[in-house]
């Protein structure tokens, strides 16, 4: 996976580039990006659950909008300022 890849946060299903995923996890030899803390948090809660589900092929998934926080998140981090 390159860093302009896209990847699929596997705890709310939304579409983010290697690179905008503040966050990743490590878990049975894979490798997990989280779009925010709180899908960290829920991953680490329960990592074999949400691996499982990144495994999936379900329809829809990976079309989740992107939560204003995170929005603002991604545009502090990658604004020039």
């Amino acid at each position: 996976m390159t860093p302009s890849d896209d990847c699929i946060d596997p705890v709310c299903g939304m579409t983010i580039t290697v690179t905008q995923a503040p966050h990743q996890r490590e878990h049975a030899g894979a490798t997990y990006y989280l779009c925010s803390i709180a899908c960290a948090l829920r991953f680490d809660a329960d990592a074999d659950a949400y691996a499982t589900v990144a495994r999936l092929d379900l329809p829809g998934w990976g079309l989740t909008p992107h939560p204003p926080a995170v929005v603002e998140q991604f545009r502090s981090t990658t604004d020039p300022m």
